[in-house]
Order: C-alpha cells, then structure tokens, then sequence
C-alpha cells in the first residue's frame, strides 16, 4: 500500500494498536495490511508473544501499527506479562483496533476490557466475517454498539483482504498532523534476530500438537553474515525432558522438519542463502523466569 507519491501536505503519523482476544486473526490484519508476513500467525491462541510493530507508510501518513499478545485469563508471569504487553500498547496507541471474532461473537475478554477503551479512539473490527452469513452479522453489530456506544464498527476479513482498505482509509483520516517516527523504507523495529526466532516458533506452533507449542521458547546464540550466506545457530529451550524427545522426534526427524521450514521463510526473510542450526535444550520453569522472559522481550 505504498505506492502514494508524498505532497505537500502535512506529515501525519500515530500508533495503532491491533488488540482482542487471542486467536482473532490480529497477526494476520497486520500481515494484510503491510502486504508481507511480519508477524507470525498460526491456527493456535497466543502465538503472538510480544508487541510487534510494522510500519505501512501512505503518502504524508505514517500509521506505525503494533501487533499486541492475546488478552488472556491464563496464569503464570510469561503470561501476566503478556497481558501487560498488551494492556500497554492499547494505552499509548493513538487509535485501538479491537478485533473481535464473527465467528465466535463477543467473548468474556470483550466485555472485560471494553470499559478500559476510549470510544471514540476504538473502531471495533469484526474480523473472519467470510467465516459467517450476513444474517449473523447484524446481531453482533447491534451488541457491540450496545458495548461500544460511539465507536466504529468495520467488518472485514483479514484471511481474505474484504474491507481491509476501508479500514486503512478511515485510519489514515484519524492520525494527528506530526513527524514521521520512521524512515519511509522501514517495515519494523524488530532486528533481524527476533524475526529469525519467532519464524521457528511459528514452525514450532506449527508443527507440534495439543499444548506443546506453549511449553517452548526460542533465541538466536550466533547471526554470522558470511559470503554468500547467513549462518545462523538457535536454541529451543522447553521444560521437560519428555517434552525435548517430542520436539526432536525419532531420529531427530521432528527437528529437522522444523529446521527446513524455518530455513526456508529466513531466507526469504533475509533475501540470502542460510545455514540454520537449531538446539534443543531444557530449562524446567523458565516460564517463571524473569531474567528469561526479558531475553524474549517481556
């Protein structure tokens, strides 16, 4: 969506928040809307960690969007810190997106934060609207005006890219006059490292069932560039032995499906050949581990 040549006008940028409960389909407005896959997005909640900011710049306006964790009622300090990722974007955000569900309609999650939201700086996006009739929709709308009074309400399909740029359009309208915070070339904040780590969790979420993909974690040790290519070593870290046999599967068959695919989106990542090593190892708790979940970025 960059293809408007920049006038005269005013600069005008701001941040927006993309919140909701989990599995809503925020990751994948954001991927939309940017027009490439920044942040990851699978079939499974809390895939979506950390805050991610992608960066779309539109003629004068530069909407700087962060991607925020699902607003959960789970227990655990990975998980208080998650929600305060979130709770916290939501508070310095010029304008909230508060995605909702069509297909699942308000949820508990809703209805809780919905008295922490300014109306008239939310505009409530009804995502996965393919997913329902049009008869379904109606119901839905009426309840979150009745949640919301005053708030906008766009219904779309993120999956499939229906009203999408209407709600850019009405997004551009409501960004204050100001600087730009980015180069007009620059998608994100995140380094090249962090991109590389969640494109193996998203391999992780992927590929191992049930409640597997909750119990790991992922950092680069080494990011080498090298003529002609990246060589690149990661540790996945889980919490239990019998968990660790699973991610690598028998004769390290898991691990390897993991690491091809990964390998093949970090390339496509960084535009270059790489060597991708992956290491598994165990570190029991460290969901409770507050110098770790710093390491993540909570």
């Amino acid at each position: 969506m960059n293809e408007h040549e920049r006038s005269d006008a005013p600069s005008r940028a701001g941040f927006v928040a993309i919140a909701g409960a989990p599995n809503v389909g925020k990751s994948t407005l954001l991927n939309r809307i940017l027009g490439h896959p920044l942040s990851i997005a699978t079939p499974k909640p809390q895939t979506t960690r950390t805050r991610i900011l992608g960066v779309e710049t539109i003629g004068n306006t530069q909407i700087v969007f962060c991607d925020t964790p699902g607003i959960h009622h789970e227990s655990g300090l990975m998980h208080q810190r998650m929600n305060a990722e979130a709770r916290s974007g939501v508070r310095e955000a010029d304008v909230v997106c508060w995605l909702i569900d069509a297909s699942r309609g308000l949820r508990r999650i809703d209805r809780e934060e919905a008295a922490k939201l300014v109306a008239e700086n939310t505009i409530v996006v009804i995502n996965k609207c393919d997913a329902v009739r049009k008869s379904a929709l109606l119901p839905l709308i009426q309840s979150v005006a009745a949640l919301l009074p005053g708030a906008e309400i766009v219904p779309l399909s993120a999956l499939r890219g229906d009203g999408v740029g209407d709600l850019v359009d009405l997004l551009l309208a409501r960004l204050p006059e100001g600087p730009w915070f980015f180069d007009a070339d620059q998608v994100t904040d995140q380094s090249e490292r962090r991109l590389v780590a969640e494109l193996v969790r998203e391999q992780l979420f992927l590929q191992l069932e049930a409640e597997l993909p909750y119990r790991v974690a992922v950092l680069v040790d080494e990011f080498r560039d090298l003529p002609g290519h990246t060589s690149i070593s990661a540790t996945i870290y889980t919490d239990s032995e019998s968990t660790k046999r699973i991610i690598v599967g028998k004769g390290g068959a898991r691990i390897k499906s993991v690491g091809i695919a990964a390998r093949a989106g970090i390339e496509k990542l960084l535009d270059r050949r790489v060597f991708l090593e992956l290491f598994v190892k165990v570190k029991p708790g460290w969901q409770e581990d507050a110098r770790f979940l710093e390491e993540m970025g909570l």
